[in-house]
């Protein structure tokens, strides 16, 4: 079973390991704990090379059966 903090993990590293990063687009990945969000919920924010950011969210939906 995966939980919303593991889903956070290997969100993380498929950004990571995307064209924009290695190209330095994507300046930085942060989870919301690292970034100082206030919040509970597992996430990341995103910052891109102008220094616009994005923050996502992750909701667990459903769980397996």
């Amino acid at each position: 079973m995966h939980t919303a903090k593991r889903f956070e993990t290997i969100l993380a590293s498929a950004i990571a390991n995307t064209d924009e990063m290695r190209e330095r687009k994507i300046l930085r990945i942060e989870s919301y704990e690292e970034a100082g969000v206030l919040t509970t919920d597992p996430g990341l924010v995103v910052t891109m090379d102008d220094g616009t950011e994005f923050q996502l969210t992750i909701v667990l939906s459903r769980r397996s059966r």
